[in-house]
Order: structure tokens, then C-alpha cells, then sequence
């Protein structure tokens, strides 16, 4: 009979094999605006920060813009030597490019986005604004998307916003891409002026869409700011002008330009349209109606986020423990995770498409009763503080001391305990 060996101490290297703890974890979520003329690169920029090969990208020299609307995407940013986890909101705008009665509901998207963040305290931690080094020439549309970013931001803001030259290598002339990188810089109509203002100046950068870790050094300078926009300050602040977009610095631009179609006889049904876009306001009954609707889907939400926290650490951890007691692979508890995983990003991927369900509801009705003194777009759905029409009327509190929200990932721990059992029971893990 072989003489059985004695157990062996655990190695201290195999000791400190445990599953990462996530009790001292705190997640601060930030949000950076990503704009540009159709055809810059914001989708494929967010693609390579976020690696998410699903966003839908244009195709080389197509004018139309992939992007209709204000989208939100995701990436997280540990902070080294830190236990901070930045969820970084890249928010992809529609294109400015198809003229001013298109540019003005393209500003009125981000203007509404932006005020609603405002509002509920998510205020901007920095802009990104995207330009084709192979454009030989910036062009009057160009142009007029420039002075909407520095009066969307206001001078006094300008310090917070990166100036990204993208689609570099994409033509033979590397000289001449270079030529107009000092062009930019140095013409005050171009990037000259956000550029040369004192202690608030914007930077510069290039965009590789080959490394990953160089569109991160681009958002990295952001992460620790926050500010808030001047074309927030004009239309929401309660102790601002509360102005209508076209009456703020921004939307004055576009303002301008309608008067001037209006003289060359553009079709008035549209000049009217863009014109009623300026003036929006809440609807009361149609707000207490969908944030019933919301609440019920964010609780929802609340205990999946905290079963699959819960679950995961139930896998990791039961699957080293056996890895220490047997000194091999706990393959049992390993084997569960592909399953798991499989169920959680079907959970993840319907409890995103409900929200953006009840966004598009609100919205399509809120269409329906748009009148001009009428609507409002549907981004406050997602934020949880929203209780009441107060929490976005003139007595809100928007000044806090910082605008960024810590989540201490042991609330979703605490709750875990009581849901975990029903994830692995759902996903059909033994």
C-alpha cells in the first residue's frame, strides 16, 4: 500500500489566490461629449476606446451620418493605486453636416441632453470634438460647428475640451497633413482661438485607431474634471436667464442662419419646424406617468445587477477555493462560468433594450403632444434621483460640490445575497 504523503502547506503565493474584492470598490460615473462633423470618426472613435465592434461605423467618403441621435456608450477605467473604477459615458452626437435646419435639431439633441444631465447633477467632465486632418479645407459648415462648441461651452469652460484630429496616414501627403495640423492651430476662425485663451485653454491631440491606449491617453486628462457648460447655465440654472435655445450664444448661430434662409425664400414649413425645436418644456402629467414606468424597471434592474455581482463571486471564488484545497483547477466551479455568462449578457442585453424602449415611448409621445411651448427629450428616464417634477424645476439643487457619483459596490453585495441563488437557478446551472 503506497504511503500517502502529508498535506503541504499552502504556498503564500496560492494564499493570496481569492476572488478580487469588490466591498472597496467605488464607481464614479462621468460623462464626455463626443462631436464632430459627419464623416470625423466619433463612431470608430468610441469603437476603439470601448471595443465594442457592434457600433455602427460609416463607410469611407459617405455623407450620411450613422448616428441619428444621442447615444450613450460605456468604458471602464480603473484608477492605478486606486479603488476607483471610472464608468466613462462617451456620448456619441449626431454629425453636424446637412445644413442649418438639420444642425438645428441636431443641437437641440445635445442641448437637451446636456440640460437634462445638468439637471439631475451628471454635469460634463470634458468635450471631445473630432475634425479630419484630410479635409483640405474646414468649409462654412466647419466653421459654423466650431463657434456652436465654443459658445455651447463658453469660453470660461474652454480648458475642458480636446481638439482631435482623427484619419491621420489616410492620404499619400503627409506634409500637407501636417500643414493644416499648424493651420488649425494657428487660425483663430479655425482651432486658433480655443487654443490661445489664457489659462483656459482647449488641447490638441492625434487619434491612432490602431492602439487602443492612445485614444485612452485622449480621454485620461478628463477623468478627475467636471464643469458646467454655458448653454446650460443660459437655459436651466434657475438663477440664469433660462433663455430658449435659440435665444442662448449657441443656438443664436443657428438662429441667425434661419433668418437668413427665411430672406432667400427657404421652404417656411421648415424654417417653422426648426423654430419650434428652440422652445421646449416639461409635460407634467406625461413626466409622472413614465417615471412610474421607470421605477418599476430600474428596481428591476437593480437586483440583476446585484445577482450577477453575486453570482460571479459565488464562481471565482468557489473555483479557486478548489484550486488551493486540491492544487489543481477547481474545473466544476469553472465549468459554470461560460453558462453563466451566457445568461448574464442576455439579462444585461434585455434590461437595455426595456430602457430603451420606454425612452422611445416617451419620446414618440411626447411627439405627439409637441406644441411650441411643449416636449422635452426622454434622458431623465435613466437617472434614478428623478422623484419629481421638482427634481428638474427651478428648485432643484444643481450645485453640489462634486458631480461625481461614488457607488459603493457593496450595496450591490448586500442585496446580492437573497437574488444569487434565483440567477443560477434561472440560467439553469445546477
Amino acid at each position: 500500500m503506497p504511503v500517502q504523503k502529508p498535506a503541504m502547506a499552502v504556498p503564500m503565493s496560492q494564499r493570496n489566490l481569492r476572488p478580487p474584492s469588490t466591498a472597496q470598490k467605488e464607481i464614479r460615473e462621468i460623462y464626455i461629449l463626443v462631436m464632430g462633423l459627419t464623416g470625423a470618426g466619433k463612431s470608430t472613435f468610441i469603437s476603439v476606446v470601448t471595443e465594442d465592434s457592434t457600433i455602427p461605423i460609416g463607410d469611407p467618403g459617405d455623407l450620411d451620418s450613422v448616428t441619428d441621435k444621442v447615444q450613450d456608450y460605456i468604458v471602464n477605467i480603473p484608477l492605478r493605486g486606486s479603488n476607483i473604477i471610472y464608468e466613462v459615458h462617451l456620448i456619441d452626437s449626431p454629425g453636424f453636416d446637412d445644413g442649418t435646419v438639420a444642425d438645428c435639431k441636431v443641437l437641440t439633441r445635445i442641448a437637451d441632453f446636456v440640460n437634462t444631465h445638468y439637471k439631475l447633477k451628471n454635469t460634463l467632465a470634458g468635450v471631445l470634438y473630432l475634425h479630419d486632418i484630410t479635409k483640405a479645407k474646414m468649409g462654412g459648415v466647419g466653421e459654423r460647428n466650431l463657434r456652436m462648441l465654443e459658445n455651447m461651452v463658453g469660453n470660461d469652460k474652454w480648458d475642458n475640451c480636446t481638439l482631435v484630429t482623427t484619419k491621420w496616414g489616410c492620404t499619400t501627403d503627409r506634409t500637407g497633413e501636417e500643414a493644416r495640423e499648424q493651420k488649425l492651430m494657428n487660425k483663430d476662425n479655425y482651432f486658433g482661438e480655443m487654443l490661445h485663451n489664457g489659462d483656459r485653454t482647449a488641447s490638441m491631440m492625434r487619434f491612432d485607431p490602431k492602439s487602443k491606449g492612445r485614444a485612452l491617453e485622449i480621454i485620461k486628462p478628463h477623468l478627475k474634471r467636471n464643469f458646467e457648460p454655458l448653454i446650460s447655465r443660459e437655459m436651466v440654472d434657475p438663477e440664469g436667464p433660462m433663455l430658449s435655445l435659440g435665444e442662448t450664444s449657441a443656438g443664436r448661430i443657428v438662429a441667425d442662419q434661419l433668418e437668413a434662409l427665411e430672406k432667400m425664400g427657404t421652404e417656411l414649413k421648415e424654417v417653422s419646424e426648426s423654430r419650434q425645436l428652440l422652445g421646449r418644456k416639461f409635460d407634467v402629467m406625461l413626466f409622472e406617468k413614465y417615471k412610474a414606468k421607470r421605477d418599476k424597471l430600474m428596481r428591476e434592474q437593480k437586483l440583476h445587477r446585484a445577482g450577477r455581482w453575486a453570482t460571479r463571486t459565488a464562481i471565482v471564488g468557489g473555483a479557486i477555493a478548489a484550486t488551493i484545497v486540491t492544487f489543481g483547477p477547481g474545473a466544476s466551479a469553472f465549468a459554470l462560468e461560460p453558462a453563466y455568462e451566457t445568461y448574464a449578457n442576455k439579462q444585461r442585453s434585455d434590461d437595455k433594450e426595456n430602457m430603451v424602449k420606454l425612452e422611445k415611448d416617451y419620446e414618440q409621445e411626447n411627439q405627439a403632444n409637441l406644441s411650441p411651448t411643449g416636449g422635452f427629450n426622454a434622458q431623465w428616464v435613466r437617472d434614478k434621483r428623478v422623484k419629481s417634477m421638482d427634481d428638474l424645476a427651478d428648485n432643484y439643487s444643481i450645485r453640489s460640490s462634486s458631480s461625481l457619483d461614488l457607488v459603493p459596490v457593496e450595496t450591490l453585495a448586500e442585496t446580492a445575497t437573497e437574488v444569487s441563488t434565483f440567477a443560477i437557478k434561472d440560467a439553469g446551472i445546477p
